[in-house]
């Protein structure tokens, strides 16, 4: 199972927004009242008109992040039940997802479960100046890196600082909305004592996808040239046929055209300057040995043929759809968490902490859902 979280969001009245202490305040309340460890907290953030963009914004909200990883169904949904009526006189809203953290390459069982539409989480966390070893150089860097982060995380962003150009105009349709969340260590201190107003110890845009357009694509483009009806005059108990997807599609959404894929020995020298500068913070031999694995893995761009037949449902006038749903969705979903992956991995390791980026599928939470994610139904 992959390690899941709990995500409780509080957003505040509109009249504490501006009110400075409210998020001390509210920290400390639901510090209080959620009776179980927090491994991080976030600050929603919000740019009032007129303000631009890259400013720190008012704290409209406060997200808790809770690690249920080792908890069993029962005591997930008496947790989830006793947030959602939380109530305080600066919240306006209390409400609960579950948050489950990816790996990267998906394996089998994440890959069958992926759903075409969904929300994400992009986390990192900040360096802190390591790797400097001036006293300056540090100074800055500590205080840039959150506007960095900020600019620099959105995959879909297209402003100056931003990191939209990195990918096609096609990738970045299959993403919209996206929100910016500052997180803040919890570790070590009172509740009272805890704030969400000084640094931050990393960032997280949370935002919405959707994959329909891309297998609609990939089935039609690929109809021919992978795969070919069944013949209708050909009647069989158990038919079968073949999808050979080792060559690659002038459609836009086939992988070969994402970011960390498109161009090899691009991704080659992002690779390597990723080690490097690993050298530079830790000089640790086992944690460039782990990214150059995890990297390696996510760029291999693996096209295996693959067979269909009864256990997918297949017959005749419905290949498209048995396709689509067994071999095209899994594998998409695939190379998009790969290539989310490699961003987060090589985008800025000046400032994004190596082995600490994660990516999290969002669910709206219900106890069905829980019993599945957690093997109990």
């Amino acid at each position: 199972m992959n390690p899941l979280s709990v995500v409780w969001d509080v957003l505040f009245v509109d009249s504490s927004i501006t009110d400075s202490k409210t998020s001390g305040k509210m920290i400390s309340f639901m510090g209080e009242y959620v009776g179980v460890p927090v491994r991080e907290i976030m600050n929603w953030n919000t740019v009032m008109k007129g303000q631009k963009t890259s400013g720190a914004g008012f704290t409209s909200g406060l997200r808790f992040v809770i690690d249920v990883s080792e908890d069993s169904g029962g005591a997930i949904i008496t947790l989830t039940n006793r947030l959602l009526s939380f109530e305080n006189e600066f919240c306006a809203l209390s409400t609960v997802s579950l948050a489950e953290k990816l790996p990267m390459p998906l394996d089998r069982k994440t890959r069958k479960s992926f759903p075409e539409i969904g929300r994400l989480m992009l986390s990192v966390r900040f360096t802190h100046g390591l790797g400097y070893d001036d006293a300056k150089k540090i100074k800055n860097a500590m205080g840039t890196q959150t506007k960095e982060t900020k600019e620099g995380l959105n995959p879909i962003g297209t402003g100056k600082g931003s990191s939209g150009s990195r990918f096609s105009e096609e990738f970045r349709s299959t993403m919209s909305d996206p929100y910016w969340f500052r997180t803040f260590p919890v570790g070590g201190r009172e509740w009272d004592e805890m704030r969400v107003t000084g640094g931050a110890d990393g960032g997280v845009y949370e935002l919405g996808f959707d994959l329909r357009e891309g297998v609609k694509g990939l089935v039609e483009a690929s109809k021919g040239a992978w795969w070919e009806k069944l013949d209708p005059d050909e009647l069989t108990i158990s038919p079968t046929l073949i999808v050979d997807c080792s060559e690659s599609l002038s459609c836009p959404f086939d992988p070969t055209n994402f970011h960390h894929l498109e161009n090899p020995e691009a991704s080659n020298k992002l690779i390597e300057k990723v080690l490097e500068i690993e050298e530079e913070q830790t000089a640790d031999a086992e944690m460039k040995e782990d990214l150059s694995y995890t990297l390696g893995r996510i760029t291999r761009g693996r096209r295996i043929p693959r067979q269909m037949g009864d256990e997918q449902g297949l017959v005749h006038g419905l290949e498209e759809g048995v396709i689509g749903r067994n071999f095209v969705m899994p594998w998409l979903a695939d190379e998009f968490v790969n290539c989310l992956g490699f961003f987060l991995m090589t985008r800025k390791p000046k400032y994004w902490r190596n082995g600490s980026s994660e990516i999290l599928l969002v669910h709206s939470f219900s106890e069905e859902l829980v019993e599945s994610l957690k093997g109990e139904s």
